[in-house]
């Protein structure tokens, strides 16, 4: 038997043993991260989402994007925005999607709530030469007039980020108006798939009844990596349904849903 073979052998021992003592440590910290949801009301996450969102390391790394769509965007974009209309790119960040579909000729306009991801995507959009029209605007107060938009376009799981429920359904209702009849919306969410349940998630349910738990926490809010609603299938649809929106197609496993306005 070889030293080489010796040494490698003794670091993955070594690993294993360190995962198992670590293993439980860990399990108690993302306890702690999940407390956090019970504690916290829905403006509390907002605003650490907002600063997560906004911080220098955040716009750094989105800046970085300049790829096209991912498989499923890319497909669902050269399928359902083929006419070169109006587009509102929601929760832009630093512009990738906007600048993309703007070189494919839509006329664009892109918002976020992060006044240093818009500067980014605006020097973006200088640099590159595209006539994007970016605007620091908050999700749940969209400010547009109503059937203005051919299509919506909000990806990244970005609707998972909304709490809570009544918020979601508000959002959808102001982009539902802002839409054209006939217009059509591509939007990305996180599928329940991925939540793990258990008696964690039955103490949360049963704190939120408790002054001064949240009453708003939801089964399916989770924290993972930032605060992420992770949907039920007929949950989902009945709040797209609730907005009059009419589902075209249904991507569950992708995180995809297209909606239609009638």
């Amino acid at each position: 038997m070889s030293h080489r073979y010796i040494a490698g052998y003794s670091f993955l021992f070594l690993a294993r043993l360190l995962r198992k003592v670590l293993e439980p440590i860990w399990r108690v910290a993302s306890l702690l991260e999940q407390l956090a949801l019970i504690i916290w009301t829905p403006r509390d996450i907002d605003r650490y989402a907002r600063t997560d969102w906004n911080s220098l390391p955040s716009v750094q790394s989105y800046s970085c994007l300049d790829d096209w769509l991912v498989v499923t965007e890319k497909t669902l974009v050269e399928t359902y925005f083929t006419q070169k209309g109006e587009l509102l790119n929601l929760a832009c960040g630093a512009g990738r999607e906007a600048l993309l579909l703007a070189r494919r000729g839509l006329r664009v306009t892109a918002c976020d709530w992060s006044p240093r991801m818009i500067a980014e995507a605006q020097r973006r959009s200088r640099e590159a030469n595209l006539p994007v029209r970016f605007e620091v605007t908050d999700m749940f107060n969209l400010e547009y007039p109503e059937n203005v938009f051919d299509y919506l376009l909000l990806t990244s799981k970005a609707y998972s980020h909304v709490f809570p429920r009544w918020r979601r359904v508000h959002f959808l209702r102001q982009a539902y108006s802002a839409l054209k009849a006939g217009g059509l919306f591509i939007i990305s969410f996180a599928p329940a798939s991925h939540t793990p349940r258990g008696l964690l998630l039955q103490i949360l349910g049963g704190l939120r009844r408790f002054a001064p738990f949240n009453k708003e926490y939801e089964p399916g809010d989770r924290f993972a990596g930032t605060f992420v609603h992770f949907f039920q299938q007929d949950d989902l649809k009945q709040e797209f349904e609730e907005a009059k929106f009419i589902i075209k197609e249904w991507l569950w496993k992708q995180g995809f849903a297209v909606l239609a306005k009638p």
